[in-house]
Protein backbone atom coordinates (compact mmCIF):
# COMPACT_ATOMS: atom_id res chain seq x y z
CA UNK A 1 0.00 0.00 0.00
CA UNK A 2 1.48 3.42 -0.93
CA UNK A 3 2.56 5.32 1.80
CA UNK A 4 2.39 9.41 1.20
CA UNK A 5 4.96 10.88 3.79
CA UNK A 6 4.66 14.71 3.61
CA UNK A 7 7.13 16.59 5.57
CA UNK A 8 6.41 20.45 6.39
CA UNK A 9 9.36 23.22 6.66
CA UNK A 10 12.05 21.25 5.99
CA UNK A 11 15.52 22.61 4.82
CA UNK A 12 16.80 22.10 1.40
CA UNK A 13 19.55 20.01 2.77
CA UNK A 14 16.69 17.29 5.24
CA UNK A 15 14.31 17.74 1.81
CA UNK A 16 17.67 15.87 0.22
CA UNK A 17 18.20 13.58 2.71
CA UNK A 18 14.05 12.38 3.25
CA UNK A 19 14.67 10.83 -0.28
CA UNK A 20 16.82 8.23 1.44
CA UNK A 21 13.77 7.00 2.81
CA UNK A 22 12.18 6.05 -0.51
CA UNK A 23 15.02 3.52 -0.53
CA UNK A 24 14.59 2.11 2.83
CA UNK A 25 10.37 1.58 2.38
CA UNK A 26 9.82 0.58 -0.80
CA UNK A 27 5.83 1.94 -0.91
CA UNK A 28 7.17 5.23 0.71
CA UNK A 29 6.34 8.44 -1.56
CA UNK A 30 8.52 11.44 0.04
CA UNK A 31 6.92 15.12 -0.02
CA UNK A 32 9.10 17.66 1.37
CA UNK A 33 9.48 20.92 -0.25
CA UNK A 34 12.21 22.96 1.02
CA UNK A 35 11.36 25.90 2.97
CA UNK A 36 12.72 29.48 2.17
CA UNK A 37 15.60 30.65 4.18
CA UNK A 38 14.27 31.68 7.61
CA UNK A 39 11.29 29.92 7.38
CA UNK A 40 11.73 26.55 8.37
CA UNK A 41 9.20 24.54 10.90
CA UNK A 42 5.43 25.24 10.84
CA UNK A 43 4.34 28.84 8.76
CA UNK A 44 1.02 29.13 6.32
CA UNK A 45 2.76 29.23 3.77
CA UNK A 46 4.81 26.19 4.65
CA UNK A 47 1.79 23.91 5.03
CA UNK A 48 0.12 25.18 1.70
CA UNK A 49 3.30 24.17 -0.14
CA UNK A 50 3.14 20.81 1.28
CA UNK A 51 -0.39 20.50 0.33
CA UNK A 52 -0.14 21.29 -3.06
CA UNK A 53 2.78 19.44 -3.82
CA UNK A 54 1.43 16.27 -1.87
CA UNK A 55 -1.86 16.79 -4.04
CA UNK A 56 0.33 16.79 -7.47
CA UNK A 57 1.98 13.95 -6.03
CA UNK A 58 -1.23 11.89 -4.83
CA UNK A 59 -2.75 13.35 -8.81
CA UNK A 60 -0.02 11.68 -10.59
CA UNK A 61 -0.23 8.48 -8.87
CA UNK A 62 -0.75 5.92 -11.14
CA UNK A 63 -3.65 3.70 -9.21
CA UNK A 64 -4.93 7.07 -7.61
CA UNK A 65 -8.27 4.78 -6.88
CA UNK A 66 -5.97 2.38 -4.50
CA UNK A 67 -6.17 2.89 -0.91
CA UNK A 68 -2.98 4.84 0.45
CA UNK A 69 -1.62 5.66 3.68
CA UNK A 70 -0.90 9.20 4.86
CA UNK A 71 1.34 10.79 7.28
CA UNK A 72 2.62 14.75 7.83
CA UNK A 73 6.01 15.09 9.60
CA UNK A 74 7.61 18.34 11.06
CA UNK A 75 9.23 19.83 14.25
CA UNK A 76 7.97 20.15 17.19
CA UNK A 77 6.53 23.23 17.05
CA UNK A 78 7.13 26.31 20.17
CA UNK A 79 3.28 27.50 20.18
CA UNK A 80 -0.29 26.20 20.36
CA UNK A 81 -1.34 28.09 17.65
CA UNK A 82 1.26 26.72 15.12
CA UNK A 83 -0.49 23.28 15.95
CA UNK A 84 -3.47 24.36 15.29
CA UNK A 85 -2.76 25.78 12.10
CA UNK A 86 -1.40 22.47 10.91
CA UNK A 87 -4.27 20.47 12.62
CA UNK A 88 -6.71 22.05 10.43
CA UNK A 89 -5.11 21.11 7.40
CA UNK A 90 -3.90 18.30 8.04
CA UNK A 91 -5.62 17.16 11.19
CA UNK A 92 -8.56 14.88 9.79
CA UNK A 93 -6.71 13.23 6.94
CA UNK A 94 -3.24 12.72 7.88
CA UNK A 95 -1.30 11.09 10.75
CA UNK A 96 1.05 14.03 12.17
CA UNK A 97 3.84 13.58 13.92
CA UNK A 98 6.42 16.08 15.71
CA UNK A 99 10.06 15.59 15.50
CA UNK A 100 11.84 16.51 18.39
CA UNK A 101 13.02 20.80 17.63
CA UNK A 102 16.58 19.52 19.08
CA UNK A 103 16.93 17.72 15.27
CA UNK A 104 16.08 20.60 13.67
CA UNK A 105 19.61 21.62 12.36
CA UNK A 106 20.55 18.10 12.77
CA UNK A 107 19.82 16.42 9.15
CA UNK A 108 20.81 12.82 9.18
CA UNK A 109 19.86 12.27 12.64
CA UNK A 110 16.31 13.77 11.78
CA UNK A 111 16.14 10.76 8.74
CA UNK A 112 16.78 8.28 11.37
CA UNK A 113 14.21 9.26 14.02
CA UNK A 114 11.76 9.44 11.01
CA UNK A 115 13.04 5.84 10.02
CA UNK A 116 13.02 4.43 13.45
CA UNK A 117 9.67 5.54 14.31
CA UNK A 118 7.60 4.32 10.91
CA UNK A 119 7.35 1.05 11.59
CA UNK A 120 5.79 2.45 14.72
CA UNK A 121 3.04 4.72 12.52
CA UNK A 122 2.41 2.02 10.46
CA UNK A 123 1.11 -0.54 13.22
CA UNK A 124 -0.88 3.14 13.94
CA UNK A 125 -2.68 3.58 10.57
CA UNK A 126 -3.17 -0.08 10.32
CA UNK A 127 -5.93 0.16 13.34
CA UNK A 128 -6.98 3.32 11.96
CA UNK A 129 -7.58 1.77 8.81
CA UNK A 130 -9.57 -1.37 10.16
CA UNK A 131 -12.09 1.50 11.62
CA UNK A 132 -12.02 4.22 8.66
CA UNK A 133 -12.04 1.37 5.68
CA UNK A 134 -12.74 -1.75 6.87
CA UNK A 135 -15.77 -1.10 9.43
CA UNK A 136 -16.33 2.20 7.71
CA UNK A 137 -20.50 1.71 8.12
CA UNK A 138 -20.70 1.10 12.24
CA UNK A 139 -17.60 3.08 13.00
CA UNK A 140 -17.64 6.93 13.89
CA UNK A 141 -14.42 7.61 12.41
CA UNK A 142 -15.92 8.21 8.81
CA UNK A 143 -18.30 10.86 9.92
CA UNK A 144 -18.71 14.17 8.64
CA UNK A 145 -17.56 15.68 11.66
CA UNK A 146 -18.88 19.19 11.22
CA UNK A 147 -22.50 18.11 10.47
CA UNK A 148 -22.82 14.40 12.50
CA UNK A 149 -23.43 16.41 16.28
CA UNK A 150 -22.44 14.89 19.35
CA UNK A 151 -19.84 14.75 21.91
CA UNK A 152 -17.65 12.16 20.26
CA UNK A 153 -17.10 14.04 16.48
CA UNK A 154 -15.83 16.74 19.18
CA UNK A 155 -13.63 14.41 20.44
CA UNK A 156 -12.24 13.34 16.73
CA UNK A 157 -11.57 17.23 16.03
CA UNK A 158 -8.27 17.50 18.61
CA UNK A 159 -4.83 15.65 18.58
CA UNK A 160 -6.80 13.03 20.10
CA UNK A 161 -4.55 9.94 19.27
CA UNK A 162 -1.17 11.17 20.24
CA UNK A 163 1.07 9.65 22.27
CA UNK A 164 -0.69 5.95 21.12
CA UNK A 165 0.57 2.82 20.55
CA UNK A 166 -0.77 0.67 18.43
CA UNK A 167 -1.94 -1.32 20.89
CA UNK A 168 -3.38 2.15 22.60
CA UNK A 169 -5.00 2.95 19.89
CA UNK A 170 -6.29 -0.28 19.39
CA UNK A 171 -8.01 -0.51 22.71
CA UNK A 172 -9.33 2.98 22.49
CA UNK A 173 -10.85 2.48 18.96
CA UNK A 174 -12.62 -0.59 19.83
CA UNK A 175 -13.71 1.30 23.24
CA UNK A 176 -14.91 4.47 20.70
CA UNK A 177 -16.95 2.08 18.38
CA UNK A 178 -18.96 0.19 21.53
CA UNK A 179 -19.58 3.85 23.23
CA UNK A 180 -20.83 5.03 19.34
CA UNK A 181 -23.06 2.06 19.14
CA UNK A 182 -24.52 2.44 22.44
CA UNK A 183 -24.96 5.98 22.05
CA UNK A 184 -25.59 6.74 18.41
CA UNK A 185 -27.03 3.62 16.66
CA UNK A 186 -30.42 2.68 15.47
CA UNK A 187 -31.95 -0.88 15.51
CA UNK A 188 -31.66 -0.12 11.65
CA UNK A 189 -28.35 0.63 11.89
CA UNK A 190 -28.53 4.13 11.30
CA UNK A 191 -26.71 6.76 13.28
CA UNK A 192 -28.64 8.77 15.56
CA UNK A 193 -27.02 12.90 16.34
CA UNK A 194 -27.57 15.00 18.79
CA UNK A 195 -29.73 16.95 16.60
CA UNK A 196 -31.76 13.58 15.62
CA UNK A 197 -30.79 13.35 11.88
CA UNK A 198 -30.01 10.20 10.86
CA UNK A 199 -27.16 9.17 8.85
CA UNK A 200 -27.60 5.68 7.29
CA UNK A 201 -24.31 4.58 5.61
CA UNK A 202 -23.81 4.16 1.80
CA UNK A 203 -24.39 0.26 0.67
CA UNK A 204 -21.02 -0.48 -1.51
CA UNK A 205 -23.06 -0.80 -4.96
CA UNK A 206 -24.30 3.08 -4.15
CA UNK A 207 -20.59 3.99 -3.99
CA UNK A 208 -19.93 3.46 -7.26
CA UNK A 209 -16.50 2.61 -6.65
CA UNK A 210 -15.40 6.21 -7.07
CA UNK A 211 -13.17 8.74 -5.26
CA UNK A 212 -15.30 11.07 -3.10
CA UNK A 213 -16.54 13.87 -4.16
CA UNK A 214 -13.94 16.49 -3.11
CA UNK A 215 -15.28 20.18 -3.39
CA UNK A 216 -13.16 23.42 -4.60
CA UNK A 217 -10.33 23.39 -2.06
CA UNK A 218 -7.18 21.65 -1.38
CA UNK A 219 -8.77 21.16 2.33
CA UNK A 220 -11.78 19.70 0.93
CA UNK A 221 -9.94 16.83 -1.79
CA UNK A 222 -7.52 15.77 0.94
CA UNK A 223 -10.66 15.24 3.13
CA UNK A 224 -12.08 13.32 0.51
CA UNK A 225 -9.27 10.77 0.05
CA UNK A 226 -7.90 10.45 3.65
CA UNK A 227 -9.27 10.61 7.27
CA UNK A 228 -6.33 10.07 10.31
CA UNK A 229 -3.86 8.96 7.44
CA UNK A 230 -6.22 6.20 6.13
CA UNK A 231 -7.68 5.88 2.80
CA UNK A 232 -11.43 6.60 2.49
CA UNK A 233 -13.34 3.63 0.98
CA UNK A 234 -14.16 5.49 -2.88
CA UNK A 235 -17.10 7.23 -2.91
CA UNK A 236 -18.67 6.17 0.95
CA UNK A 237 -21.23 8.48 2.00
CA UNK A 238 -24.07 8.72 4.44
CA UNK A 239 -27.98 8.91 3.46
CA UNK A 240 -29.22 11.49 5.99
CA UNK A 241 -32.78 12.62 7.20
CA UNK A 242 -34.78 14.09 9.73
CA UNK A 243 -36.10 11.41 12.68
CA UNK A 244 -38.88 12.83 13.05
CA UNK A 245 -40.04 15.08 10.47
CA UNK A 246 -40.68 15.09 6.68
CA UNK A 247 -37.96 17.18 5.31
CA UNK A 248 -35.05 18.33 6.68
CA UNK A 249 -34.63 21.60 8.37
CA UNK A 250 -31.70 21.65 9.70
CA UNK A 251 -28.45 24.03 8.53
CA UNK A 252 -25.64 22.23 7.11
CA UNK A 253 -22.10 22.68 6.66
CA UNK A 254 -20.36 22.04 2.83
CA UNK A 255 -16.58 21.01 2.29
CA UNK A 256 -15.44 24.21 2.19
CA UNK A 257 -16.66 24.87 5.73
CA UNK A 258 -19.40 26.95 4.41
CA UNK A 259 -23.29 27.66 6.12
CA UNK A 260 -26.36 25.95 3.93
CA UNK A 261 -29.83 26.17 5.22
CA UNK A 262 -31.61 23.07 4.42
CA UNK A 263 -35.57 24.63 5.52
CA UNK A 264 -36.28 26.56 2.23
CA UNK A 265 -35.20 23.62 -0.29
CA UNK A 266 -37.98 21.26 1.35
CA UNK A 267 -35.15 18.32 0.75
CA UNK A 268 -36.52 14.50 2.11
CA UNK A 269 -32.92 13.33 2.07
CA UNK A 270 -29.14 14.68 1.26
CA UNK A 271 -25.98 12.53 0.83
CA UNK A 272 -23.32 13.79 3.03
CA UNK A 273 -19.53 12.45 2.38
CA UNK A 274 -17.07 12.07 5.43
CA UNK A 275 -15.36 15.49 3.86
CA UNK A 276 -18.87 16.96 4.68
CA UNK A 277 -19.19 17.22 0.64
CA UNK A 278 -22.97 17.48 0.11
CA UNK A 279 -24.78 16.26 -2.66
CA UNK A 280 -26.98 17.10 -4.24
CA UNK A 281 -25.79 20.61 -4.79
CA UNK A 282 -27.80 23.32 -4.56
Amino acid sequence: MKHFLVFVGASPSLSTELLALQKRFVDVKVIAPAARKGDRGISQANVERASEEFITALKSATEQDSPARLSVWCFAPESADSVEMLWHSFGRSAWIEFVPSNLINKDRPTRIFIEQKLDEVFGCLHQIYLYVYGSRKTSPVSLPFENFRSDMTSEFQKYWYRGRTDTDLKKHLASLAGRFRREHTTSEHSHRDDRKLLFSPAEDGACHGQPHPTGSSRHAFINGRFRFGSALYPGFHYDVTAENRSTLECILVNAEGQERAMKSEKRTYINIFPNNYLSPEK
